[in-house]
């Protein structure tokens, strides 16, 4: 059988590695709902008490004093007191039965508590209320409407980011964003023809907004009207748009018509941009056979 402090040692080591287990689930799991904080939470605290609770009772040597013990203080009891087993297997069966208990307990406040919605779409929601309660102090707010509109697109509610965006323009028609969104709405929607009349009424009034003039661009190019939108990207370029979308697409546009000197020079400076877009390795290495393995070595580090 077993000393009492060895049987001490065995359950301390048991709840601890509980507690172990149960705090890296806490760190793993509490971002994504309060009810899983709660449950590790618990659980962690609760085991952690066991394995400090029932740690080996270590008593020290009695030192020798001079004086007699105070008479108020009950004599030492150095005879050890073994614990029989089937008395560990009730301690044990009764503090399972406590800790499934105390996770019910948990589980109902969380439940109570708890949110269903990501922190992401609570931050979302909040921000629309309150855009709404300007739009009921004022109706004709452009930028509250702007931002409804946006926050709907981002979502992917295309009827619903138009219908804002309308609103805008049926309060100043020239407005600039309300121009661009529409167009940028209908664009998504398809609706091609409706979304390039939007973007050249929006670029006559506002020349140098250059995402109007990449957007026509993409409206043109999805139609496969490839020479017409290749102008409209140039004119972007023209302007100081250098991201990586559109240095690529004028790559490829240069490609296809077979000017490849041109094809590379856009090519090379997309991947300025973002290093990491494989296919531009891939396709320069056929368009530079004596510097294929580099551009294949390249592609593969990013793969």
């Amino acid at each position: 059988m077993d000393s009492e402090d060895e049987q001490y040692t065995k359950v301390v080591k048991r709840y601890t590695r509980l507690a172990i287990v149960s705090a890296f689930l806490l760190a793993l799991f509490w971002s994504l709902d309060s009810f899983f904080f709660w449950i590790f939470f618990g659980s962690t605290s609760y085991f952690a008490f066991l394995a400090f609770y029932n740690r080996p009772r270590v008593e020290r040597e009695e030192q020798k004093f001079e004086y007699a013990r105070p008479t108020w203080q009950p004599p030492r009891q150095d005879s050890p007191i073994n614990i029989p087993p089937n008395k560990i297997k009730l301690i044990i069966a009764i503090s399972v039965i406590a800790f499934f208990g105390f996770l019910i307990i948990l589980m109902i406040i969380g439940f109570a508590t708890g949110d269903d919605n990501p922190p992401a779409l609570v931050s979302e929601e909040n921000a629309i209320n309150e855009t709404r309660e300007l739009l009921a102090a004022d109706p004709n707010n452009l930028d509250a409407l702007t931002d409804l509109g946006n926050s709907y697109y981002a979502t992917g509610q295309y009827d619903s980011a138009l219908d804002y965006y309308e609103r805008v323009l049926k309060i100043d028609s020239k407005n600039n964003s309300g121009l661009f969104n529409k167009g940028l709405v209908l664009y998504q929607k398809k609706e091609y023809q409706k979304s390039m009349d939007m973007l050249r009424q929006c670029i006559s009034l506002y020349p140098d907004n250059i995402d109007a003039i990449m957007l026509l661009g993409d409206n043109l190019n999805s139609q496969n009207q490839f020479i017409q939108a290749l102008d409209w990207y140039k004119q972007a370029y023209d302007k100081g748009a250098r991201t990586a979308d559109l240095l690529n697409a004028m790559a490829y546009l240069y490609d296809q018509q077979n000017q490849k000197s041109e094809a590379i020079r856009f090519y090379k400076e997309a991947l300025q941009q973002d290093s990491t877009l494989v296919k531009i390795y891939d396709r320069l290495a056929d368009l530079e056979p004596n510097k294929s393995d580099w551009y294949r070595k390249r592609a593969q580090a990013w793969r």
